[in-house]
C-alpha cells in the first residue's frame, strides 16, 4: 500500500461517521469541535476514495470488498447531504443519515476494522 498514513485517516473518518453520539459531541453548533462535517467531506473529496474508489486500490484501499463498501457509503452519503440549504444539524438528524452510519459500520469492517 502506497499510503498507508490516508487508510488510517480513512479509519478515523469511518470511526466518526459510523458513531452517532460522537457526531452529536462534535458537528452540531452547540458542540466546540474542530473538526467539522465539512472537514470529513473535504477528506473524501481530496482523497478519492469515495467518488472512485476502486482506483484508490493500492494507495489506500486493500481490495474489492473494500472498495465496494466505499461505493455503498458514497451512494448513501450522497442521498443524505443532497438536500440543498439543509444544515450538518439538519443533515445529521435526517431519516437518511441512518443508512450512512450503517454503511460507515460496514466499511470499518470491510477494511478489517471494529465499527
Amino acid at each position: 500500500m502506497q499510503m498507508p498514513w490516508l487508510r488510517t485517516q480513512l479509519v478515523e473518518w469511518l470511526r466518526r461517521l459510523s458513531s452517532r453520539e460522537w457526531q452529536e459531541r462534535n458537528w452540531l453548533p452547540t458542540a466546540r469541535a474542530g473538526v467539522g462535517f465539512d472537514d470529513a467531506l473535504d477528506f473524501f473529496d481530496d482523497t478519492g476514495v469515495l467518488d472512485e474508489p476502486s482506483g484508490r486500490i493500492g494507495f489506500i484501499l486493500l481490495n474489492d470488498r473494500e472498495a465496494v463498501a466505499l461505493e455503498e457509503l458514497n451512494r448513501v452519503l450522497d442521498d443524505a447531504a443532497s438536500g440543498k440549504g439543509m444544515s450538518d444539524e439538519e443533515i445529521i438528524h435526517s431519516a437518511g443519515w441512518v443508512d450512512v452510519v450503517a454503511a460507515a459500520q460496514r466499511a470499518l469492517v470491510a477494511l478489517g476494522e471494529d465499527p
